[in-house]
């Protein structure tokens, strides 16, 4: 095959590229934009999620059932750690709380490039900004988190179901980060049901009077999504692809949507990063071996 041949046809499949963000900009922005914030801004909707991260002190922590409007769904921990920003005004802590979602989008999506990094970043923040959910800073945990195991204390105190950076450290018998996660969330739970013990009884009676998440028909139950997601960073684990943490944790999510494909932000973070120390230690003794 000629060099001339081999450009051409390179050059077609940039432009098909091209052609594909150029519809996507055209078609999906317009579109997400109008049915995740405008529509919102007008119902009085905005901040669905963050409304009862930050009302939790004022309504009764766990005096909504899940599923409806400001209901607090996660431990009380993650409670007693936002306390003081629930303290503001309800704009100013929308505000506080938007701008960290945006900033964490935007150094999620910085390493895609000027290509794709601004589309993904400009689809994701309507349904960011208007959910206000914690999947935003799951993307950060992912991308972060398997060589900062500390972080996923995030995932185990609020969701607990997408904490799937303790599994891929037992896969890997990486013991030193396994034991580091364990430590620090027991500590932070240590600490919470110090100084608030009737909360955690609070928690567990909720937790087990709620009914099974409620999803749609695209979606399997949380059980068989859940088993897919262990097979799948196990794998991953074994086999040296990152990438399918992020993936088995937006599989994991109790309630799945398109807001949780957000977590897959991670991506553009975890290609090309460097493994944990411990890992290359481990694979240049194998190699040796």
């Amino acid at each position: 095959m000629s060099d001339t041949t081999a450009a051409n046809r390179t050059g077609r499949r940039l432009t098909l590229w091209d052609a594909m963000r150029h519809g996507l900009w055209i078609s999906l922005v317009p579109i997400e934009t109008w049915f995740w914030l405008i529509q919102p801004l007008v119902r009085g909707e905005v901040g669905w999620d963050s409304r009862a991260y930050w009302g939790v002190w004022r309504n009764g922590i766990y005096s909504h059932p899940p599923g409806t409007l400001d209901a607090f769904n996660y431990s009380p921990a993650f409670a007693q750690v936002i306390w003081p920003l629930t303290l503001l005004p309800w704009p100013v802590f929308l505000t506080v709380w938007s701008v960290l979602l945006v900033a964490c989008l935007a150094w999620l999506t910085w390493p895609m490039g000027r290509k794709w990094g601004p589309l993904v970043f400009v689809v994701c923040i309507p349904s960011a900004i208007t959910i206000g959910n914690v999947d935003v800073l799951f993307g950060v945990v992912a991308a972060l988190g398997l060589r900062s195991a500390a972080l996923w204390v995030l995932p185990a105190l609020t969701k607990l179901v997408p904490t799937m950076g303790p599994l891929w450290f037992l896969a890997r018998r990486e013991w030193r980060p396994l034991v580091r996660s364990a430590l620090v969330t027991a500590a932070v739970v240590t600490a919470s049901v110090a100084l608030a013990p009737h909360l955690w009884a609070e928690w567990v009676q909720f937790v087990r009077g709620a009914p099974p998440p409620a999803v749609g028909d695209p979606y399997l139950p949380l059980w068989i999504r859940a088993g897919a997601a262990v097979l799948l960073v196990v794998w991953g684990a074994r086999t040296e692809r990152r990438w399918t943490v992020p993936v088995a944790m937006v599989l994991a999510s109790p309630l799945p949507g398109p807001q949780t494909l957000v977590i897959l932000t991670a991506l553009g973070r975890l290609r090309g990063s460097s493994l944990p120390r411990e890992s290359a230690v481990r694979a240049e003794r194998t190699s040796k071996a």
